[in-house]
C-alpha cells in the first residue's frame, strides 16, 4: 500500500509539474505573439508616416499614382520577399488589392464588388514604399525581423474615371462641376513581423494647403482586419 500510495503521490506531483510548465508555455507563446503584433502595427504606420510625409513634398501625385515616382525607402514592386518567417508575394498581394484574387488574369479592376464598388474610379494600388524594417528606421535604428510595403491610389471619392490622375475633370455622368477627391489619395499600409503576424492599415491624406499643394494632413485612419481570406 505504501508503494501505490507513493507512485500516486508521484504521478499527481508530475500532473501538476506537466499542467504548470504547459501553462507558462502557452503564457510565454501569448505574450510573444502580442508583442510581435503591436511591434508589427507600428512598422505598418511608421511605413505609412514616413510614405505620407514624402507624398505631402510632391507638387502632383500623378507619377506617384502611375508608379513612376517612389518613395526613397522603396526595394521594388515586385517579387518574394522574406520576413519573419513569411514569404511575401508582393504581386499577388497587389493583385488582391485591384483585382480580390491571387492575379488579376481574368479579373477587372474597374470590376463593381463589395470591396471596390467605384467602377471605373476603383484605385490602381501601386506600390510606393517597400523595404524592411531595418532600412526604414535606418543607422542605429533597434529593428526587428519586420518588413513592410505601401500601396497608393486614387481617393475612390473622384469622380474623373481616371485612377491615374488626381482630381481630373469629372465625367459627364458624374453631373457635376466638381471632384470631391481631388487633392487626396489614399495609402494602404501592410507589415509583416515576427511569428508570422501581419497588420495592415488604411488611410486617406490630403493637402494641408490646397491652394499651394504644400503639406500634408490625415483625414482617414483605420486598421483593416480579414482584408484577406
Amino acid at each position: 500500500m505504501t508503494v501505490i500510495v507513493a507512485l500516486l503521490s508521484t504521478s499527481i506531483v508530475l500532473t501538476l509539474g506537466l499542467m504548470l510548465a504547459l501553462t507558462t508555455t502557452l503564457e510565454t507563446d501569448i505574450a510573444a505573439n502580442g508583442h510581435g503584433a503591436v511591434q508589427t502595427l507600428a512598422l505598418a504606420e511608421a511605413a505609412a508616416e514616413r510614405a505620407a510625409a514624402e507624398l505631402g513634398a510632391l507638387a502632383s501625385w500623378d507619377d506617384a499614382l502611375a508608379g513612376a515616382n517612389t518613395a526613397a525607402f522603396f526595394d521594388g514592386a515586385h517579387g518574394v520577399r522574406p520576413a519573419g518567417g513569411t514569404a511575401i508575394d508582393l504581386d499577388g498581394e497587389t493583385a488582391w488589392l485591384l483585382c480580390g484574387a491571387a492575379s488579376c488574369a481574368g479579373h477587372s479592376p474597374d470590376a463593381i464588388t463589395a470591396a471596390r464598388p467605384w467602377g471605373s474610379n476603383n484605385p490602381r494600388w501601386t506600390v510606393y514604399a517597400s523595404g524592411t524594417a531595418a532600412a526604414l528606421l535606418g543607422p542605429g535604428g533597434r529593428a526587428g525581423p519586420g518588413y513592410a510595403v505601401v500601396w497608393v491610389g486614387d481617393d475612390p471619392a473622384e469622380n474623373d474615371a481616371d485612377p491615374l490622375r488626381d482630381g481630373a475633370e469629372p465625367v459627364a455622368e458624374a453631373g457635376s462641376l466638381e471632384n470631391p477627391g481631388r487633392d487626396a489619395i489614399s495609402l494602404r499600409a501592410v507589415a509583416w513581423g515576427a511569428r508570422g503576424s501581419r497588420r495592415e492599415l488604411e488611410w486617406v491624406v490630403e493637402r494641408a494647403e490646397p491652394a499651394t499643394h504644400t503639406g500634408i494632413r490625415v483625414r482617414v485612419w483605420r486598421e483593416v482586419r480579414g482584408a484577406l481570406p
